[in-house]
């Protein structure tokens, strides 16, 4: 008998992952009206811009974290938008994936800065997953070269000292495709390994000027950010919201509100009837069960 009960509530806890929108075989997409409320361009204390995975539907499976993540932040404080771009993935050409992520960092760059122009006081925080994860450490650090089979057209790094990029308060990503190995800023056991191609010392040097806010998840196995890892699992690369949303939106709430108070004294301190030598300065400091047995080759090509 308590075997049997066992059993059950193994399934029921299956069951329940993947009515998910986030799960690595959802039944659901994370198009719901809970999670579309937050859709937004208002100018808000904070706005969250979302990198999504290859051939996912907007919002992708980020949608549930930034629902969580502007719900912790004060619900009507909070709104985000898409990254627009088409997050093609190989099965659509040779050529589509680079394309595709190309297009996603001048993409990026360019909605983050028209919206730090029309919303100046407003924090950013960039999220991205998969192909969105490459594209949101491209729109950081610049991007392009050779990934898979194709030539990723160059992009440069937004500079981190004057906004946006001073407006960015956390940068979350997961499974980047592309990422180098070794990085503080990684978390997870796949830590050691490149993803399907590492990044240029150029492109790592810019990016890490924004170490402090970013956040690299990378599991062992996952073959698009830890290759060479094994086993090799595609489980690896889905699982990433079931596994960590709870300490992510911790951790995005922490940073947000650090650099809300930073922000906060520095104001105090170049007010009315201060004249130190700060006073010049501005600084930011959806299928159920067969879906989950889709083969490890057909994502290994598509992700």
């Amino acid at each position: 008998m308590i075997s049997l009960l066992s059993s059950l509530a193994l399934v029921a806890t299956v069951v329940l992952a993947q009515q998910r929108c986030d799960a690595p075989s959802p039944s659901v997409y994370c198009n719901t009206t809970e999670i579309l409320q937050y859709q937004t361009s208002d100018c808000r204390p904070f706005h969250i811009f979302l990198s999504r995975g290859s051939d996912e539907p907007y919002p992708g499976r980020l949608g549930n974290l930034t629902s969580e993540i502007c719900s912790a932040l004060g619900g009507e404080d909070c709104g985000f938008e898409n990254i627009q771009y088409p997050a093609k993935s190989t099965a659509w050409g040779t050529e589509e994936w680079c394309k595709s992520a190309a297009k996603g960092a001048a993409s990026g760059q360019a909605q983050m800065k028209a919206f730090s122009e029309k919303c100046p006081d407003s924090k950013l925080i960039l999220l991205g997953f998969s192909q969105g994860a490459a594209v949101a450490q491209d729109i950081l650090g610049g991007g392009g070269g050779h990934v898979f089979a194709c030539e990723q057209v160059v992009n440069p790094a937004m500079e981190a000292s004057s906004a946006p990029g001073s407006k960015v308060v956390a940068a979350i990503t997961f499974g980047a495709v592309v990422r180098s190995r070794d990085q503080n800023f990684t978390i997870g056991d796949g830590k050691p390994y490149d993803g399907r191609r590492a990044r240029t010392p150029e492109q790592l040097e810019a990016l890490n000027k924004y170490s402090n806010v970013l956040l690299d998840y990378c599991h062992h196995g996952d073959p698009m950010c830890a290759v060479g890892s094994t086993p090799e699992s595609v489980e690896a690369h889905l699982n990433y919201f079931v596994m960590h949303n709870e300490e992510v939106v911790s951790q995005v709430v922490k940073m947000a509100k650090a650099a809300t108070s930073s922000s906060d004294a520095q104001s105090a301190q170049t007010g009315p009837g201060n004249t130190g030598s700060a006073g010049g300065l501005n600084i930011d400091s959806g299928s159920a069960f067969l879906a989950a047995f889709i083969t490890a080759a057909l994502l290994h090509v598509t992700l």
